[in-house]
Protein backbone atom coordinates (compact mmCIF):
# COMPACT_ATOMS: atom_id res chain seq x y z
CA UNK A 1 0.00 0.00 0.00
CA UNK A 2 1.17 3.45 -0.85
CA UNK A 3 -0.93 6.17 0.77
CA UNK A 4 0.41 8.73 -1.73
CA UNK A 5 -1.40 6.98 -4.60
CA UNK A 6 -5.14 7.27 -5.11
CA UNK A 7 -7.36 4.59 -6.64
CA UNK A 8 -8.76 7.17 -9.05
CA UNK A 9 -5.37 8.38 -10.23
CA UNK A 10 -3.29 5.22 -10.17
CA UNK A 11 -5.78 2.53 -11.21
CA UNK A 12 -8.96 4.06 -12.62
CA UNK A 13 -7.25 6.69 -14.77
CA UNK A 14 -8.44 6.03 -18.34
CA UNK A 15 -4.97 6.01 -19.92
CA UNK A 16 -3.57 3.77 -17.17
CA UNK A 17 -6.48 1.32 -17.55
CA UNK A 18 -6.00 1.16 -21.31
CA UNK A 19 -2.32 0.32 -20.84
CA UNK A 20 -3.21 -2.53 -18.45
CA UNK A 21 -6.28 -3.98 -20.19
CA UNK A 22 -6.08 -7.48 -21.58
CA UNK A 23 -7.83 -7.07 -24.92
CA UNK A 24 -9.10 -9.73 -27.32
CA UNK A 25 -7.94 -12.63 -25.13
CA UNK A 26 -9.78 -15.84 -24.21
CA UNK A 27 -11.78 -15.62 -21.00
CA UNK A 28 -11.03 -19.26 -20.18
CA UNK A 29 -7.63 -20.02 -21.69
CA UNK A 30 -6.34 -21.40 -23.87
CA UNK A 31 -9.01 -21.53 -26.60
CA UNK A 32 -12.30 -20.14 -25.30
CA UNK A 33 -14.53 -18.65 -27.96
CA UNK A 34 -15.56 -15.99 -25.43
CA UNK A 35 -12.96 -13.23 -25.49
CA UNK A 36 -12.39 -9.92 -23.81
CA UNK A 37 -13.43 -6.91 -25.85
CA UNK A 38 -10.76 -5.43 -28.05
CA UNK A 39 -12.35 -2.00 -28.52
CA UNK A 40 -12.99 -0.81 -24.95
CA UNK A 41 -11.74 2.55 -23.73
CA UNK A 42 -10.58 3.17 -20.17
CA UNK A 43 -13.32 5.68 -19.41
CA UNK A 44 -16.00 3.03 -20.10
CA UNK A 45 -14.70 0.46 -17.61
CA UNK A 46 -17.15 -0.52 -14.84
CA UNK A 47 -15.32 -3.54 -13.42
CA UNK A 48 -11.62 -4.06 -12.76
CA UNK A 49 -10.47 -7.58 -11.89
CA UNK A 50 -7.08 -9.06 -11.25
CA UNK A 51 -5.88 -12.49 -12.20
CA UNK A 52 -3.27 -14.89 -10.96
CA UNK A 53 -1.80 -18.16 -12.25
CA UNK A 54 -5.12 -19.93 -11.62
CA UNK A 55 -7.29 -17.41 -13.50
CA UNK A 56 -9.54 -14.63 -12.26
CA UNK A 57 -8.75 -13.52 -8.72
CA UNK A 58 -12.10 -12.48 -7.31
CA UNK A 59 -10.61 -11.50 -3.95
CA UNK A 60 -9.73 -8.02 -5.18
CA UNK A 61 -11.84 -5.99 -7.58
CA UNK A 62 -13.18 -2.50 -8.23
CA UNK A 63 -16.76 -1.83 -9.33
CA UNK A 64 -17.78 1.61 -10.58
CA UNK A 65 -20.90 2.85 -8.81
CA UNK A 66 -23.88 2.86 -11.14
CA UNK A 67 -26.67 0.74 -12.58
CA UNK A 68 -24.34 -1.86 -14.08
CA UNK A 69 -22.34 -2.15 -10.84
CA UNK A 70 -25.54 -2.76 -8.86
CA UNK A 71 -26.68 -5.35 -11.41
CA UNK A 72 -23.30 -7.08 -11.27
CA UNK A 73 -23.17 -7.34 -7.47
CA UNK A 74 -26.81 -8.43 -7.22
CA UNK A 75 -26.24 -11.13 -9.83
CA UNK A 76 -22.91 -12.38 -8.49
CA UNK A 77 -24.24 -12.70 -4.95
CA UNK A 78 -27.56 -14.23 -6.01
CA UNK A 79 -28.30 -17.40 -4.01
CA UNK A 80 -28.81 -19.28 -7.29
CA UNK A 81 -25.14 -18.82 -8.20
CA UNK A 82 -24.01 -19.43 -4.62
CA UNK A 83 -26.00 -22.66 -4.28
CA UNK A 84 -24.05 -24.54 -6.96
CA UNK A 85 -21.80 -27.09 -5.33
CA UNK A 86 -18.74 -26.37 -7.45
CA UNK A 87 -15.29 -26.24 -5.93
CA UNK A 88 -14.88 -22.61 -7.02
CA UNK A 89 -18.53 -21.50 -7.21
CA UNK A 90 -17.78 -17.79 -6.82
CA UNK A 91 -15.19 -17.90 -9.62
CA UNK A 92 -17.42 -19.91 -11.92
CA UNK A 93 -20.29 -17.49 -11.31
CA UNK A 94 -17.99 -14.57 -12.11
CA UNK A 95 -16.83 -16.17 -15.36
CA UNK A 96 -20.40 -16.91 -16.44
CA UNK A 97 -21.58 -13.34 -15.74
Amino acid sequence: MNPDLTVEGHIMNAKRLESLMIKDQSIVPPDSVIKTFGHLKGNHVDLVLTQDNEGLAQGSFIVRRGDWGKFFLDTWFDPLYRSYNFQKADTHALVSI
